[in-house]
């Protein structure tokens, strides 16, 4: 494991100008992005504002189309700023990390396709879709990248748009302020915003380039409790945080300067300030300089977290502390003294930490700022090993019957999941439960059944979710569209918009399950299932935060998308550092045209001459589940090595916008009869 990650630059688009002197500029005079809403009518609303990107706010094309504009100027403006020209990527290691959510798109990765075509990545382009922590557990995958030499540079980052159907979604919940928001002050409520930032991240040594701050660690977390409200006590916030603290090898008394998450909303505010003092203490807590720069910016959904960095990074290197826009006095429950001159104030500090949180209870705490870390111990990198796999598919409730269509390599006669999970889970209340919740819930159950978990006490905290998903459930993109259709904008079906994610299928399978360590929900398309695989194991072997992860894959089908016919399916694997009789001894990832540098990578990590003894392939009767069907292909490896048939296997996916690797190898003698 190398030294800290470098961020070598950065860009922005957003309401406080596009371009990161702009911004810079703005921030120093304290400048407020929030303005009367231009691009749609709210006149049938009680709020009225937003921060849309400058130059922008009339602009009504589709948010596909913005979203894409906005991301390459970002990209363009950080590659600026890190003295790169795009036209160098090419003779580079580049990959893509992006945070989007796209509240109800069909294809989230196609956002990363685009954009990493446009610049001609030909890295990973991974697509992180958590809500508002989007763009922070972006940068942190990104890192990761960095980290486990899958990549020598990344850039990460994330980009959001403002709509009408996200409107008034958050107008149906009641969260939004009239005036421009004040966080933690005596205007309650948030206000929407938009834009994109990136960051560059480096290696060190890979070029000439001015290390401008280090990624000394981050952190996840998930508060199982509520489809949109916080946990009140802060306990899964402060998990993220002190996990983040964790990973980067420092002390809170080492954090000099804190962008808080601060969306304005009661529930939020007080949520995270609780959090604040569980880890600082009350003392440090009400001492340590903090801020929301969301008075400024609003709250820009997937880019939130990536432009309160830039923001914090703007700050830091020219010693001041990011302000609280409006702020004139504290709320009950809040911070009594975050800072809230009209500009930045002069503060000189050596780390920062950003903290964001989002719907479903996905919290990401990231440490950033200008000191080194000494490389981790090759000995502290633990094993981890497969202890039990369940799946979900047309013709298949089981592993055991899956490996049965593998053997005959048809489709299965019985298209029909049949799930009872009221009567599998009678103690949890499954009232609005979509399918893809359903699906993912009931499979993960089965694999933590089968372990013999019960997520109590401890385990609970130390019990992670990867999940990859390429889109929010039909049927609650349906609901929604369908009560905006009846009802009118400003009635839409709240149920509905707060599962508009793709991760809400990883919330909802959270909540039911208690499950409150690291998780998150990733996409890149065909090999989705696989790649949750690979960042598990990862996570896994380099931190300590978790003692077990569960990776697991889900898809929805619906008429019109291809391979509908197929039907629904979901796969979970047990990964943990518990020793069993599978181990996993090889992982790779690498662009979407590199199927064979990720097996290289993979075969290079094992440290084996010959290669794996065998080879699972995707399920071609089950080639219509992208997210899923490499996870089966995995779940099936696990099968055959315990059933003797070889020593070692090899899955591997080329994926739509990555390609990913796993070997995996048996730990018991297998012996010839």
């Amino acid at each position: 494991m190398s030294d800290a990650p470098r961020i070598t630059g950065w860009g922005v688009a957003s309401a406080l100008g596009v371009g990161r002197e702009r911004l810079r500029g703005a921030l120093f005079r304290g400048a407020i992005g929030i303005a009367p809403i231009l691009r749609f009518d709210t006149s049938s609303f009680t709020a009225h504002v937003g921060a849309m990107v400058t130059g922008y706010e009339s602009d009504g094309r589709d948010a596909t189309v913005l979203c894409h504009e906005f991301g390459s100027l970002a990209l363009r403006d950080a590659l600026a700023h890190a003295r790169l020209d795009p036209e160098s990527l090419g003779s580079l290691r580049v990959a893509l990390t992006l945070g989007a959510s796209l509240f109800g798109d069909q294809n989230t990765e196609n956002l990363a396709r685009s954009l990493a075509k446009e610049l001609s990545i030909e890295g990973p382009a991974i697509t992180v879709s958590t809500a508002c922590t989007s763009s922070t557990q972006a940068i942190g995958f990104g890192a990761d990248l960095i980290r486990g030499g899958f990549a020598d540079l990344v850039l990460a980052g994330g980009v959001d748009v403002l709509t009408p159907a996200l409107f008034a979604g958050f107008h149906a919940l009641g969260v939004l302020s009239e005036g421009p928001c004040t966080p933690f002050g005596q205007q309650v409520g948030t206000t929407l915003g938009e834009g994109a930032g990136f960051l560059v991240i480096e290696r060190g040594g890979l070029r000439d380039a001015t290390t401008r701050a280090l990624i000394r660690g981050y952190g996840l977390s998930g508060d199982a409790y509520h489809e949109t409200s916080p946990e009140p006590r802060g306990r899964g916030v402060a998990a993220a945080i002190r996990s983040a603290l964790d990973d980067a090898g420092v002390s809170e008394t080492e954090i000099g300067y804190l962008n808080a998450h601060g969306t304005g909303t009661i529930a939020n505010d007080a949520a995270e300030w609780c959090a604040i003092r569980s880890v600082f203490g009350s003392e440090l807590g009400c001492s340590i300089p903090l801020s929301s720069t969301k008075g400024h910016l609003g709250h820009a959904q997937s880019a939130a977290g990536v432009l309160e960095v830039i923001s914090t990074l703007e700050c830091m290197g020219a010693g001041l502390a990011p302000t609280t826009a409006g702020f004139e006095g504290p709320r009950p429950g809040g911070p009594p003294r975050p800072v809230s001159a009209k500009k930045p104030e002069p503060l000189a500090y050596e780390l920062a930490l950003s903290s964001n949180s989002a719907f479903g209870g996905n919290n990401c705490a990231l440490v950033f700022g200008n000191a080194g870390r000494a490389p981790l111990d090759v000995d502290e990198i633990r094993p981890v090993f497969v202890s039990t796999t369940a799946a979900l598919c047309a013709g298949a409730s089981n592993v055991e019957e899956l490996a049965s269509i593998y053997e005959s390599n048809s489709p299965p006669s019985d298209r029909e999941i049949r799930i009872d999970l009221a009567a599998e889970l009678p103690r949890v209340d499954l009232r609005g439960i979509d399918r893809a919740s359903e699906l993912l819930t009931a499979v993960t159950s089965r694999a933590l059944a089968e372990a013999g978990l019960k997520l109590k006490g401890e385990a609970r905290e130390r019990t992670g979710l990867m999940v990859g998903a390429l889109r929010a459930s039909p049927d609650s993109i349906e609901r929604f569209s369908s009560s905006i259709v009846e009802r009118g904008l400003t009635k839409p079906d709240a149920t509905a918009f707060a599962q508009l994610l793709p991760s809400a299928a990883q919330s909802a399978c959270a909540k039911a399950l208690n499950i409150r360590g690291p998780q998150s929900t990733i996409n890149i398309g065909e090999g989705s299932g696989l790649l949750a695989c690979a960042i598990s194991a990862w996570m896994l072997a380099q931190r300590r935060d978790s003692d077990r992860i569960v990776a697991a894959a889900v898809d929805v089908q619906t008429e019109g998308v291809a391979g509908g016919a197929l039907g629904d399916a979901a796969c979970a694997l047990v990964l943990g550092t518990a020793p069993t009789s599978v181990e996993v001894v090889g992982i790779g990832v690498a662009g979407p045209d590199h199927l064979d540098e990720a097996i290289a990578q993979a075969q290079r990590r094992w440290g084996s001459a010959k290669p794996p003894e065998l080879f699972v392939d995707r399920l071609k009767p089950l080639e219509g589940m992208p997210a899923t069907s490499s996870s089966f292909a995995l779940a099936h490896a696990v099968h055959s090595l315990r059933q003797g048939g070889a020593r070692s296997a090899m899955v591997a996916s080329k994926g739509t916008t990555a390609s990913v690797a796993i070997i995996l190898a048996s730990t018991e003698v297998i012996h010839d009869n």
